[in-house]
């Protein structure tokens, strides 16, 4: 073959290899491209999904949840096949889920299901509780650290991780510390779910009914349902308001106007009348409300035809006895009334009291795994007794025309940076935190209310409810004082912090317990609370 054949030949074959070899970068970079578009595509998508809102399940049994993405982190609980957890935000192929009020924790993207419209129950989460009488919590985990508080027993603090002998855990006011392991007792905390194997489901009866952030006539409005429309019921509540499912998230609606399989509206029925008072009769099924107008809260609802007795009037609404405890007022346009009005005291805008307008934030303490301080004798919790007294003091001040809001109203923890937050995002005029108290020396009792300005508005609001809690429930006054507590010094409300009794001391312990103490002390609140305000108005 001549040398020109050759050179010819070679020359086509190094141009067929030159495009195979140029067929293979397209290939290549093809490929690399489509990688990057899936790349950047899952990204994005995993970050709109976190900015939407949205929840994720697990899909996998014994899942950790770790405190960063990454699997070299600390394990902070652990979640089963089915459990929901809203998305906070995404790292890599990590999901981080809210697992708390005020905790959070990641979640590896291969054990969970993105999804728009899953019920986020908690996970479970290990705790600490003291076993003696005093625990010191260090800032390091050796003895060489000091000390920055200390824990009883009776409250339970969340894990965060494990040093050798030594456990660090959370405190109410968010700081964390050290505690020796041979001083406490570790066990686990299965947080409240909202999740329900058997999830009823409630009928919208509303022409249109609005789903809130909160259980609150003034809290911002997630969206309506409409007549006939099936919900999801997560929790009935005592309130008057119903927990239910909305959009992948959880929202409250009035429970007048939903209705669930086998229940009718709560209604007030008739109750015998004595002798010589006046009664009304109910011409058309009615709202019975906690005030004197169409602006307060519906307590029940009253059917066609039913008879009360009348205990007092304000204007053109009549109070009327529903049961054997509750009042309430319904207006009289809507009743015949049978009788004399005439001895029927009148309510000389005591209702009111210039307080429409105002704002409240009554924080019933602790909450949760954190109970507060626990009752000597009956072991009762603190956080339970906080909530009855604030259940009690919300009811008597939403009869003034004020607006109430309730930092919990239920056995869940609040974190004392939100309990504040609550406060300032309301706009209250006043923050009243509810307390009980304890003490080394089991005889010492009585009551106490702390401020934290000298000179300010909350020193005197802590004279007056000190001074209107000891007259109504006749415990020893040990007076009005300066506390550094993080929701009073943190606070830009007007904020006082009330210690009702003492849980170490028998006689406190057992009154405590008693709901005449509670209407003693929230009575005596009331009071202090209606001429605060009153005096601003002035």
């Amino acid at each position: 073959m001549s040398k020109g054949r050759i050179l010819q030949k070679w020359s086509r074959r190094e141009r067929a290899n030159r495009r195979k070899k140029g067929v293979k970068e397209v290939v290549k970079k093809r490929n690399r491209l489509i990688a990057l578009v899936l790349l950047f595509s899952l990204i994005f998508s995993l970050a709109a999904f976190a900015e939407e809102g949205h929840f994720v399940k697990v899909t996998a049994y014994d899942v950790n949840i770790r405190s960063g993405p990454d699997t070299e982190t600390t394990v902070i609980g652990t979640a089963n096949f089915g459990d929901s957890f809203e998305v906070i935000s995404t790292m890599n192929d990590w999901y981080q889920v809210r697992v708390g009020k005020d905790a959070f924790g990641w979640i590896h993207a291969s054990l969970v299901k993105a999804g728009t419209r899953f019920a986020a129950p908690n996970p479970t989460i290990e705790v600490v509780e003291a076993n003696d009488v005093q625990v010191n919590v260090r800032g390091g985990a050796s003895t060489s650290y000091e000390i920055v508080t200390t824990i009883r027993p009776g409250t339970r603090y969340p894990l965060l991780q494990r040093s050798g002998d030594w456990i660090q855990i959370r405190l109410p006011d968010e700081r964390t510390g050290w505690v020796a392991s041979w001083l406490v007792t570790t066990s686990e905390n299965k947080a409240k779910s909202t999740a329900k194997s058997e999830q009823m489901q409630a009928t919208v009866i509303a022409d249109e009914l609005n789903v809130r952030q909160e259980p609150a006539l003034g809290a911002t409005v997630l969206g309506t349902l409409q007549q006939n429309e099936l919900v999801a019921v997560q929790e009935e509540r005592k309130d008057g308001w119903t927990e239910i499912e909305y959009d992948g998230r959880i929202g409250y609606v009035a429970s007048e106007y939903i209705r669930l399989p086998g229940h009718s509206i709560l209604q007030a029925e008739s109750r015998p009348v004595e002798a010589g008072l006046a009664q009304v009769i109910v011409k058309e099924q009615v709202n019975l409300r906690t005030g004197p107008g169409t602006n307060f809260p519906v307590l029940v609802s009253g059917r066609a035809g039913s008879q009360f007795a009348v205990t007092a009037k304000s204007g053109a609404w009549l109070q009327v006895q529903i049961d054997s405890e509750k009042k309430a007022w319904v207006a009289s346009w809507l009743t015949e009334v049978q009788g004399s009005l005439d001895g029927v005291p009148e309510v000389h805008g005591s209702l009111d009291s210039g307080l429409r307008g105002k704002t409240v934030v009554l924080d019933a303490g602790h909450g949760g795994f954190d109970v507060g301080a626990v009752g000597r004798q009956s072991g009762v919790f603190e956080k339970d007794l906080n909530l009855a007294l604030a259940r009690t003091l919300y009811n008597k001040l939403l009869t003034t025309g004020a607006r109430v809001v309730m930092t919990r109203d239920d056995d869940s923890f609040v974190s004392l940076d939100d309990r504040v937050q609550i406060a300032e995002r309301e706009q209250a005029d006043l923050f009243v935190s509810l307390h009980y108290n304890t003490h080394a020396d089991a005889n010492i009792s009585g009551s106490m209310t702390f401020y934290y300005s000298e000179n300010g508005a909350d020193h005197q609001l802590a004279r007056q409810a000190q001074q209107e809690l000891v007259a109504s429930l006749g415990l020893p006054d040990l007076g009005a004082r300066f506390g550094d507590y993080y929701v009073l010094r943190e606070n830009r409300v007007t904020s006082i912090l009330v210690e009702t009794a003492f849980l170490t001391n028998q006689q406190d312990e057992w009154s405590a317990k008693e709901a005449g103490h509670q209407e003693l002390a929230a009575e005596g609140l009331f009071r202090a609370i209606v001429s605060n305000l009153q005096e601003q108005r002035e």
